[in-house]
């Protein structure tokens, strides 16, 4: 029953034994589903169980569409549906499909993390008025269970802090931004998302590919200063030293996770494809290895593209801002030689979002403390 508590276990593994426990007390339940909020408001799935099969969404449109979902982000407070045969859903295609799962009562829990709205629980039965008659059961049952999911979000959090702690006390200057880093991500879980709609991954991917894409240049810390922070073109000689960051971060990173005993496999991996795939080019001209197609990693792929964008359409010593139809045309043309095309398929679907990203995190020039 306890075995869930195993912190040595994914999420997902944690998730699937919790279930089944609860399944067999209750047999009427049918299982959960957990979602996280995007930064445009839309809810995707990042668990759901496998007894909905393919009828619980992947994507939940902007929640502002749903009055249920868009009060509770608001109270913070969870949603009971009785019976959902005689319920008005306002997005009646998920309605339809979750009822193909006989799915008749519903219960919403709202996830957040020191106040902050993240996403929600829904927990679904085959029979009617089912949790109202449980209330306070399953209001524990849905706590346990959004712990267990602020546990694993925070958990991935103190892992960004340990990273950027090792880096100061080791005298190593982060060279990015952190706007451009959250940036990156942004576009990273834009992209991830298109291709969650296109069945080529799932949203627990997109959500560990949003986290950990911001360390994708984390191996320029151990890059010469003056190679680093040069406005000048450089030589071949410096070229070649700046084309080691990945492998330096991977080794970076490498460490850091043995000293720490960071034991996520799935994440581990999707950490060191990232740091040491992001250079790789879709014609197989790239580096380190020089990868072709997709024999490079999914969130290597996923990365290129974001990072490009963002270093297109922003301020640097050596160059002005791009224009957003400029960047458009860039990728248009490099598509299936320098990137991914269907990541390049998911950026050119959603220009609007790229710019309001942008814009909602702008670089600030900040003066450097003296030591």
């Amino acid at each position: 029953m306890y075995s869930f508590l195993n912190t040595k276990r994914s999420l997902n593994e944690r998730l699937d034994l919790f279930t089944s426990s609860v399944q067999k007390i209750h047999p009427e339940i049918i299982g959960i589903a957990v979602t996280r909020m995007d930064d445009h408001d839309n809810l995707y799935s990042v668990y759901r169980s496998p007894d909905y099969g393919d009828n619980f969404p992947t994507f939940i449109a902007s929640i502002a569409q749903s009055p249920r979902l868009s009060k509770m982000r608001s109270s913070l407070e969870l949603n009971i549906i009785d019976n959902m045969l005689s319920h008005q859903s306002s997005v009646k295609k998920i309605h339809l499909r979750l009822l193909q799962s006989h799915c008749i009562s519903s219960m919403a829990c709202p996830i957040y993390t020191n106040d902050t709205f993240i996403g929600v629980l829904f927990i679904n039965a085959k029979i009617k008025d089912f949790f109202s008659d449980k209330v306070d059961y399953f209001t524990t049952f849905s706590i346990l269970i959004t712990l267990l999911i602020t546990d694993d979000f925070n958990n991935k959090k103190a892992f960004h802090s340990i990273v950027k702690t090792v880096l100061l006390l080791s005298h190593h200057k982060d060279p990015e931004t952190q706007n451009h880093l959250k940036r990156v991500a942004e576009y990273s879980r834009l992209i991830g998302l298109y291709l969650v709609k296109k069945g080529k991954c799932n949203g627990d991917f997109v959500d560990s590919v949003y986290h950990f894409s911001d360390m994708h240049d984390v191996g320029k810390s151990l890059i010469p200063e003056e190679i680093l922070y040069s406005t000048e073109i450089y030589t071949d000689e410096e070229r070649a030293v700046m084309n080691q960051h990945p492998e330096l971060g991977c080794q970076l990173l490498s460490n850091i996770l043995t000293t720490f005993k960071y034991d996520n496999h799935q994440e581990l991996n999707i950490i060191l494809n990232i740091i040491r795939h992001h250079h790789e080019r879709y014609d197989g001209n790239g580096y380190p290895d020089k990868l072709e197609g997709i024999k490079i990693p999914l969130e290597a792929r996923i990365v290129t593209v974001a990072d490009v964008i963002d270093a297109l359409l922003s301020h640097r010593p050596y160059k002005q801002p791009w224009s957003i139809e400029d960047v458009e045309l860039y990728l248009i043309n490099g598509s299936g030689t320098l990137f991914d095309p269907l990541c390049i398929d998911a950026i050119l679907h959603s220009l609007d979002k790229v710019t309001l990203i942008q814009s909602r995190y702008p670089d600030v020039i900040e003066e450097e403390l003296p030591v």
